[in-house]
């Protein structure tokens, strides 16, 4: 599962410059479940009416009732995105290496 690696990963992308916020379509207690599961020193937050996950154009409606396709965005400290990821099906995830590359790659970037 991503966010166990994540949360493995957590302080190095912390060490790169950057921060790490997931978002869930789960309910606000299944996500606190899954943070305290998977050891998560980062949020993970509950979009449970999926308004983010439709606002950024990833809602996968042939999945469990409706999910988001796994994303990642990565954005910079003048808020504009610096790099996206959107997979193909629930598998289709960069691995946090790459992640972790982009998060350094930005924070270096003047």
């Amino acid at each position: 599962m991503q966010l166990a690696s994540l949360a493995e990963d957590y302080e190095k992308i912390k060490a790169a410059g950057g921060d790490l916020l997931t978002i869930s379509s789960d309910d606000q207690n299944f996500a606190w479940s899954m943070a305290q599961t998977t050891g998560a020193r980062y949020q993970i937050l509950s979009d449970a009416d999926r308004r983010v996950i439709k606002s950024y154009g990833i809602l996968n409606e042939k999945e469990h009732g409706g999910i988001a396709h796994p994303s990642v965005f990565i954005v910079g400290k003048d808020g504009i995105i610096k790099y996206a990821y959107v997979g193909k099906d629930p598998q289709d995830r960069p691995p946090d290496e790459t992640i972790l590359a982009e998060v350094k790659k930005i924070a270096a970037a003047k």
